[in-house]
């Protein structure tokens, strides 16, 4: 098959990393397929408000460089399949039905759905199908018309693989500071867990970005104005001060267990360095909240393909894709993942044998390969591939 893929060469700006590359595009190429790969421009939209009136112009030029491409691509060879890793902010929904009408099927993978479908909301219904990876972001799809189908995350066996070596972590976890895991850091740290994080966010110093809360700059009645506020919003004011005094303990007690990113090669090597890695499933700032959010992420499949055992938190979907508490073991609370990690330390047996069986699952489960098979195999049901 011939298949044209638009992604980020990055998860984000701040960091190189080819991760989406080797998630992606070096699946379908192992399946045998001939992928026509474009980066170019896609990262960098990723910022921009699909929204927004300033947004237009930059739209307009990238629709019309995709168009450009997938059309040059499709006259060297035909194309059988589009598939997309973009925002609302990339393409016009014109640009979409040109390829989907004149091209070929056009389908359209995005994730964090769950508090960032306003992203793609604009475009989704244009797409021959949209590939979801959150199983409770699909009606949002259906709500504006689009077609989605349930495609969850997975991870690449031949790049995520247990690496020989000796174990340096009693706990890690590699990814941005923010929401809820500051606090969970250092309930961790202080609890004696020999943890260290690594990525944006967490390298420390004076005048850190946390050091001061707003609340302490208003004076007494802006303070009481504000909490009133945003308590009658929904939101938990009292929690933003408590993030600002944690990390800065977190600084001031535990500077040590506190790196900047790694490379993507580190990144990997960390889930076999470690005897615990961890995950955290709260997004954005909404532990703020009533009702914080959570999704199932890539990290989810990346450890147990790298062999790690995985500590993360609760959610049901993760049901659907693991047996708890044999394949991967997962904590509701804050003291949960505590006396969960300082327990699991503590049996080296037991958590051996988590280990073994969510690397199993893993390999057997949840890789790239079986995903892509699965839909293709959908696309042909459907009759949008031909049989």
């Amino acid at each position: 098959m011939r298949i044209f893929l638009a992604i980020p060469g990055s998860p984000n700006l701040a960091i190189t990393s080819s991760l989406w590359r080797a998630n992606l595009y070096d699946p379908l190429i192992a399946l045998g397929h001939d992928v026509v790969l474009r980066e170019e421009g896609i990262l960098a939209l990723f910022d921009h408000n699909p929204e927004a009136r300033a947004t237009a112009p930059a739209r307009a030029r990238f629709s019309e460089a995709f168009i450009a491409a997938v059309e040059a691509a499709h006259r060297a060879r035909p194309l059988d399949l589009v598939i997309t890793y973009v925002h609302g902010s990339h393409l016009e929904p014109a640009a979409i039905d040109r390829v989907r009408d004149r091209v070929a099927p056009i389908l359209e993978f995005h994730c964090n759905n769950i508090h960032q479908f306003h992203l793609v909301r604009r475009i989704a219904k244009h797409f021959t199908l949209c590939l979801v990876p959150e199983r409770e972001a699909l009606a949002d799809y259906r709500r504006v018309g689009a077609t989605p189908w349930y495609f969850p995350m997975a991870a690449n066996p031949a790049v995520y693989r247990p690496r020989p070596g000796p174990v340096r972590y009693g706990a890690t976890f590699a990814g941005q500071r923010y929401g809820d895991r500051t606090g969970l850091v250092l309930a961790l740290l202080d609890a004696g867990i020999d943890t260290h994080v690594f990525g944006q966010g967490w390298t420390w110093g004076p005048g850190g970005d946390a050091s001061r809360t707003p609340a302490a700059e208003q004076g007494a009645a802006g303070a009481l104005g504000q909490l009133v506020s945003q308590t009658l919003a929904g939101r938990l004011p009292w929690r933003a001060v408590a993030d600002g005094l944690a990390w800065r303990a977190l600084g001031g007690r535990h500077a040590g267990s506190l790196h900047g990113p790694v490379s993507d090669d580190a990144y990997i090597a960390l889930f076999s360095e470690s005897r615990i890695s961890l995950g955290f499933l709260i997004l954005g700032d909404s532990h703020r909240t009533l009702r914080p959010l959570r999704q199932v992420r890539l990290r989810e499949f990346e450890a147990t393909m790298a062999g790690a055992f995985y500590l993360t938190g609760w959610i049901e979907e993760l049901s659907d894709l693991y047996e708890i508490g044999k394949e991967i073991v997962c904590y509701r609370s804050r003291a949960e993942m505590v006396d969960l990690a300082r327990w699991y330390l503590a049996h080296d047996e037991e958590r051996e044998k988590v280990r073994r069986a969510g690397h199993a699952r893993a390999q057997r489960d949840h890789t790239w390969q079986r995903r892509f098979g699965d839909l293709f195999a959908e696309l042909k049901r459907r009759s949008i591939l031909s049989a």
